[in-house]
């Protein structure tokens, strides 16, 4: 088996056993839902913010196994493959972790204004690296998609 062809085999396995990771951080971040919403003195906004976590992680998980199995159909290469593995594994730990951090801290990242407390402020940059890199790795797909 040449060098390109072991690549494209383990290059989206790398990104499917980071997705089980971002999976199992969701998973982690629902129990802790749960253990917040019969808990008598949390917040609602801290059940709130675990519950974005709990789906974050589900969603992004599952948004980068996609991306992983659908690496026969795109067949990226060079730059674009490089954009695709590299993005969606920092979209999917930016994504988790930012949504955990407001779950630990009951912030919620909305758009920083004034009154935002530091832990806004670090959950709202967090999300920022997965919300860029999730664009980059769209146009990379797009392109690859488009090349004959």
């Amino acid at each position: 088996m040449s060098n390109k062809q072991s690549d494209n085999l383990n290059n989206p396995r790398q990104i499917a056993f980071h997705a089980v990771i971002v999976l199992a951080l969701g998973m982690v971040s629902g129990f802790i839902w749960g253990s917040v919403m019969a808990d008598p003195v949390a917040t609602t906004t801290q059940a709130a913010a675990w519950r974005l976590a709990h789906i974050e992680g589900f969603a992004n998980g599952v948004l980068m196994l996609g991306i992983a199995l659908s690496y026969a159909l795109v067949q990226p290469t060079g730059r674009a493959e490089k954009i695709i593995r590299y993005g969606i594994i920092i979209t999917g730990y930016s994504n988790i972790i930012a949504s955990m951090y407001g779950g630990i801290f009951d912030a919620r990242g909305l758009m920083p204004n004034p009154e935002s407390s530091i832990h806004d402020l670090v959950v709202f940059y967090g999300f920022m690296p997965g919300v860029i890199a999730i664009f980059l790795v769209l146009g990379a797909m797009a392109i690859s998609l488009r090349r004959k």
